[in-house]
């Protein structure tokens, strides 16, 4: 018996008279469509449209309106006669993955790492013509030229034992000296070993070079060298400028801070993170 044949004795086992289309309309549409199909895989669908179909009817009982046998039919064969799309499940693959907006690139531009000197204990550290600074195990010492050529000390020697100074929290110092042409800053930090320290001076950064020497620990000494710093004003109430110093780890994060003073007299400050 042709599919035709047995689609139309399904229809007729129901109610003859119940509403829906046409078996014959179906049956030429299914002609139709089976023309269209290749011979293997029109078999193939026939075979699961007509067991749908009849399993459709069987269970159902009577028709409910707008979802009668021959519509069911009929989507079956539809389904069996639409080209493969490579729907999820019949070939594998993944669905395309929507493209999302650009992640806007960071402004900040990556300041470099904290050059490391190492040095000799005591050994003097030219920093500028008329500046140079050394360090020992335990003090940070200082000493500036004169007009005549000779040295003098300028902040003298601090040792980092003090009781005056805070041990228990990471904490950074400053000491500033200059002329007309440029300002020094050289102190120490006491801390873990931090991967940058930096000078800050109306907003803009200024990377410190880090010293070591033998029998340091946990501090660290630093200098850097800076334009020269404006002085006060009194009569304007106005502080003499300073940079603020930031020390930070390797994810740029802001370990201490010795806060300054803006050229305009407001106050400096480093930024939690880089």
């Amino acid at each position: 018996m042709s599919f035709e044949d047995r689609l139309g004795e399904l229809f007729r086992n129901e109610d003859p008279h119940a509403a829906g289309p046409e078996p014959a309309a179906v049956i030429a549409g299914a002609r139709r469509r089976r023309a269209r199909r290749r011979a293997g895989a029109g078999a193939a669908a026939l075979a699961v449209a007509l067991i749908c179909g009849a399993t459709a009817v069987t269970a159902g009982g009577g028709r409910p309106a707008g979802n009668t046998a021959a519509g069911n039919a009929t989507g079956e064969l539809e389904a069996a006669s639409a080209p493969s799309t490579g729907a999820a499940g019949s070939t594998g693959a993944a669905a395309p993955t929507p493209s999302g907006s650009p992640t806007p690139s960071s402004t900040r531009t990556a300041l470099p790492l904290s050059p490391v000197r190492q040095v000799a204990p005591g050994e003097k550290i030219l920093v500028t013509d008329d500046t140079r600074i050394w360090f020992t195990a335990n003090q940070r010492c200082d000493e500036s030229r004169e007009s005549d050529g000779s040295w003098h000390t300028s902040f003298g020697c601090r040792d980092v034992r003090s009781d005056n100074l805070e041990h228990d929290k990471p904490s950074v110092y400053a000491q500033t000296s200059g002329n007309r042409d440029r300002s020094v800053v050289a102190s120490f930090y006491l801390g873990p070993t931090p991967s940058r320290i930096v000078a800050f001076f109306d907003g803009k950064p200024t990377v410190a070079t880090i010293v070591t020497t033998a029998g340091m620990k946990g501090w660290t000494g630093y200098y850097v060298v800076l334009p020269p710093m404006p002085t006060g004003d009194p009569s304007a109430h106005r502080r003499p400028a300073d940079p603020a110093i930031g020390v930070y780890d390797a994810e740029g994060k802001l370990l201490a801070e010795n806060p300054g003073t803006a050229s305009d007299g407001s106050d400096e400050r480093a930024p939690q993170r880089l």
